[in-house]
């Protein structure tokens, strides 16, 4: 999930880069201008909601809690024998 973001945060990125050099460089296209700021919109949305938590700090707190104690008590368990 980390790489996407990464990768849509990357273009985005570029995408913002090609439209504040296209309006600062000369005449500007409105529909060239609106066509690469809609993009990098397009790609900046996926980051925000790929990067943001969908549950809330208490809920993951407890999964991770949970899931040392779930890790602690497979470790103090006995390895399970040949059967022979």
């Amino acid at each position: 999930m980390r790489t996407f973001s990464l990768l849509f945060t990357f273009i985005s990125l570029v995408m913002l880069t090609m439209f504040l050099v296209y309006v600062i460089r000369g005449p500007v296209d409105p529909v060239i201008a609106t066509g690469l700021f809609i993009s990098f919109l397009f790609c900046a949305v996926p980051t925000l909601f790929l990067l943001k938590p969908f549950e809330s700090r208490e809920a993951l707190q407890g999964r991770r809690e949970e899931r040392a104690r779930r890790e602690k008590s497979k470790d103090d368990e006995p390895p399970a024998g040949s059967g022979s």
